[in-house]
């Protein structure tokens, strides 16, 4: 009787196992089944999540392109504002270059009309005395005694005026030599007389000369006797109606 129940026993036992381990294997098939049927939708949730990251990093490059852009424009902006300003500033300075260059052409020819103003009043009332001559020797701008004594009456006719006389020196060669070398040598007669009359108190300002070389020739200058006479200083004494006497 022990036997039967311990062989009983063992055969339940044997079946309860292999009850269990069908069971178990059931599980297995079970769960690999319902993980096949997920794994596309798996699949798919992944691949879907790959692709929000991707537009998310093209997202976040367009953004940061876009601040650095925004950044320079900013930078260009602040450039064009320096440059419109620096214009402005040197446009103001050009306003003010202008207005004072319109002053300067306003007070020059302000200077102009007193100038032509004086000048009216000259051709108008002054009268031109008797021409004095000085002769020089050929190729010389010194003065003799002769010429001295001549340019002492000169300055003795004007000696007692203080104002409304001028004098005028023009200065001559013979036509020997070139035009160059006779235009300086005449004006350097004119600035001997200059210098001489000066000497005796001839106001300076108020002598005006010129050199005007073989020009306007008084002789001929065929012969040595012609040509003396062309080697000269002319002296004129310009007085006005109105001249009037030192105190």
């Amino acid at each position: 009787m022990d036997s039967s129940n311990r062989r009983f026993s063992f055969v339940g036992a044997v079946v309860l196992a292999g009850v269990m381990v069908l069971s178990g294997c059931a599980s297995r098939k079970y769960v690999r089944q319902q993980t096949q049927a997920l794994e596309p939708a798996i699949q798919e949730a992944s691949n879907a999540a790959k692709e929000n990251a991707e537009r998310i990093d093209a997202v976040d490059r367009r953004a940061q392109q876009g601040i650095t852009a925004a950044g320079a424009a900013d930078q260009k902006a602040g450039a064009a504002q320096t440059a419109a300003n620096n214009a402005a500033t040197a446009a103001q300075a050009a306003d003010r270059k202008a207005d004072t260059a319109n002053q300067g052409v306003q007070t020059a020819n302000n200077r102009i009309n007193t100038l032509e103003t004086r000048i009216a009043g000259m051709n108008d009332n002054y009268t031109q005395s008797e021409t004095q001559t000085v002769l020089f020797a050929f190729n010389k701008s010194t003065l003799d005694d002769k010429a001295k004594a001549t340019l002492d009456s000169v300055a003795s006719s004007v000696a007692g005026l203080r104002t409304g006389f001028m004098l005028e020196l023009q200065g001559f060669t013979d036509s020997r030599g070139t035009e160059q070398y006779n235009i300086g040598l005449s004006q350097r007669r004119a600035e001997a007389v200059e210098r001489y009359l000066v000497s005796k108190n001839v106001p300076l300002y108020r002598i005006s000369i010129v050199g005007l070389g073989k020009e306007n020739p008084v002789a001929d200058n065929k012969n040595e006797q012609g040509r003396t006479q062309n080697r000269r200083v002319e002296v004129r004494v310009l007085k006005s109606a109105g001249a009037r006497q030192t105190n």
